[in-house]
């Protein structure tokens, strides 16, 4: 063994070692020959232990550590901020302060931002104010951090305050502000802004993105017609705000205007496009831009990408496959898109045979390839093969389970039952879980009735403020199954003060390269009368070969007749109806639902397609449901949930000997 005399050596060592086993031999080297004590040594041996994932062990050299100087403490820190930990970032950063270690520009930059992920402005304010101390007021980074916190929490007169001081601004700094500005309902200083930008000479586009992106598109739409001279970037700029705020309608008129503006629709255009027809199931025209893509432009990775996923989300899953064939490069992206496509379909072993395949490459997989994969198992209910492959993630591919991860393990683990698994594997969490696990081992626990587990759960729920209405109505529903009425009467008031409203269900069928949308209930259609005459035969034909109505999912009490005729006119039904009745026999239909697919349609919809002999594809707000021969893709499991726990709170709130405190609950649980 030969002695490095310099510390200075290990660095390019240590940048070398990409497994476990070579950088423990470094770390023995360093012990061995005395380099431990250095400072800077240490620094760069937490770094290579926390870039392969291994933060525990990073953590061990930190807590070991004779003298911690700056470096040390911000290496660490930043090992955390990298995986998404934001709390550990916040509690290193209060025990430096303790132990009387002064802070430089990087730690206050990476609290700070630990902050912003967390929107906690008391403990992001008690670091402005040391960071000012310590002398930091008017470091750039230091000084937008601060300021995208108090944007982020729509604090914009202390953030503009410290705009103002700022002795230089970059374009982040200002799309920070204005962004800030119109995500607080402030347009009118949001646009002065802008103003503000232009006389400085910076440019304006990627400023009109952020605005297109987040305050009802209004600004940025004034900002980009305004613009003296409009070119293909301030086109797709809006486009792509329009695109990704839902506003697909919006988008693709746009991408019609620009063309007959002279315009030739680039990249971020046609991207945008297709991501508007994916959320509105608009096949038709992702067809003719996928044509369009291939007479004018070269079809490469973020094209091909773009269209696989048009064509997934659109329930085309095999044109989707042809195309990913093709592509003669395929990046990791490519191939994400891919497991993730295969996985919203159903097809879980599809997603780990490509998996599989994308390994053979010389592409490793990332944090972003193991969420789709996990995801996949999740959809499909594949418990042994989640556990199996998130054990290997962390041990073979050193790659750091983040919170998506845990989301899809916990989900996947409570909903097949195995909720004390899914609690076990919360607890040994590096971090503390958010709002997005405990959601999912709370429908885990409604699904199988895990009542005790589920009261913890709830109450996580709550103490994380879920700004989701959906949320709340699954805190309720599980206050509901067990039968704790004054909990369900509260989280109706909780809904009810924060003035958050139900999001009334739509779906949407294409029919001739048109799209045509309902809501439940929807008389207005000129074709009312007769998508009922058809529902009601339906209705005959589907009893007649034993389909019994789920009335439970109409909670309310009704004469069961009432509720059977309400069923019937669920938005996806009359969706079904129509497309029915305007295409021809044997046509394949794709309907869009903004919300989960009801558990009654679910159970109508295979019955129907047994009857009219037609494959009807759903698409819910999660996944995809392929109907045919009378059977889902889905084998019913992720109905269960909303079958089992309709059924049990039916009978606990419709039963004999209901007490006045019940309903009271089940007023406000019906408002």
């Amino acid at each position: 063994m030969h002695f490095i005399p310099c510390p200075n050596r290990l660095r390019p060592l240590l940048l070398a070692c990409k497994d476990k086993a070579s950088i423990s031999k470094t770390h023995a080297l360093m012990l061995l020959t005395g380099l431990f004590m250095h400072g800077s040594s240490n620094g760069g041996l937490m770094i290579s232990y926390a870039n392969i994932g291994d933060i525990k062990s990073a953590r061990k050299v930190f807590d070991v550590l004779p003298q911690r100087g700056v470096g040390a403490w911000n290496a660490m820190i930043i090992a955390y901020s990298r995986i998404e930990y934001p709390v550990e970032v916040l509690n290193l950063y209060r025990q430096m302060i303790l132990e009387g270690v002064r802070p430089d520009s990087s730690t206050f930059t990476v609290a700070l931002k630990a902050c912003t992920r967390l929107l906690d402005l008391k403990t992001g304010e008690e670091i402005w104010c040391r960071a000012m101390d310590c002398g930091f007021e008017f470091d750039v980074f230091v000084g937008s951090s601060i300021l995208n916190l108090y944007a982020k929490c729509g604090k914009m007169d202390e953030a503009i305050v410290v705009f103002d001081r700022m002795p230089r601004r970059d374009l982040v700094c200002w799309t920070t502000t204005i962004s800030g500005f119109a995500q607080s309902g402030r347009p009118v200083e949001a646009v002065d802004m802008y103003r503000r930008m232009q006389k400085k000479g910076m440019e304006g586009d990627g400023v009109n993105t952020g605005l297109c992106k987040s305050w009802g598109l209004k600004i940025g739409s004034f900002c980009s017609w305004n613009m003296p001279c409009k070119n293909v970037i301030s086109w797709g700029a809006l486009i792509s705000g329009f695109a990704q705020n839902g506003f697909a309608g919006n988008a693709l008129d746009l991408l019609v205007e620009m063309q007959g503006c002279g315009y030739r629709p680039d990249l971020v255009s046609l991207v945008s496009a297709l991501l508007a027809c994916t959320q509105v199931g608009f096949l038709k025209l992702g067809k003719s831009i996928h044509g369009y893509i291939v007479r004018r432009l070269d079809f490469d990775r973020v094209l091909g990408t773009a269209v696989i996923d048009m064509y997934s989300k659109c329930g085309a899953l095999s044109w989707a496959c042809t195309l990913f064939d093709q592509i003669n490069s395929k990046d990791s992206i490519s191939w994400n898109a891919m497991i993730t496509s295969y996985g919203i379909h159903w097809h879980g072993k599809e997603a780990l045979s490509l998996f599989l395949e994308m390994t053979k490459t010389n592409l490793k997989p990332d944090h972003a390839t193991f969420s789709s994969l996990l995801s996949a198992f999740s959809h499909s209910g594949l418990v042994e093969e989640g556990q199996y492959w998130f054990n290997r993630m962390v041990s073979e591919y050193k790659v750091p389970p983040t919170e998506k991860h845990y989301v899809c393990m916990v989900d996947l683990l409570a909903r097949a039952g195995r909720v004390e698994e899914a609690c076990e594997l919360i607890d040994s969490m590096n971090a503390e879980s958010g709002l997005a696990v405990w959601v999912a081992l709370l429908a885990g626990c409604c699904k199988n009735g895990k009542l005790l587990i589920g009261e913890m759960a709830a109450k996580k729920v709550l103490e994380l403020n879920p700004d989701d209405l959906g949320i709340y109505s699954l805190v309720s529903n599980y206050y509901a199954k067990a039968r704790k009425w004054d909990d369900v009467a509260s989280v109706r008031k909780i809904m009810k003060k924060t003035g958050m409203k139900k999001v009334p269900g739509y779906s949407v069928v294409e029919v001739k390269g048109k799209l045509h949308a309902f809501l439940m209930e929807d008389k207005s259609h000129h074709q009312y009368e007769n998508m009922m005459q058809l529902l009601d035969k339906l209705d005959h034909e589907m009893r007649a070969i034993a389909y019994v109505p789920k009335t439970e999912f109409v909670l309310h009490s009704l004469d069961e007749e009432v509720k059977e005729k309400m069923l019937c006119n669920h938005s996806e039904r009359l969706a079904i109806a129509f497309g029915l009745l305007n295409t021809g026999p044997g046509t394949r239909l794709l309907i869009i639902k903004n919300l989960r697919v009801c558990g009654d349609c679910h159970e109508a919809t295979k019955f129907i397609t047994k009857i009219v002999n037609r494959e009807i594809v759903v698409r819910d707000v999660k996944r995809f449901h392929h109907f045919k021969n009378g059977i889902c893709s889905c084998g019913d499991y992720w109905v269960g949930s909303d079958i089992s726990l309709g059924k049990q709170v039916a009978n606990i709130i419709m039963g004999n000997g209901r007490d006045k405190q019940a309903n009271i609950a089940i007023a406000y649980y019906y408002l």
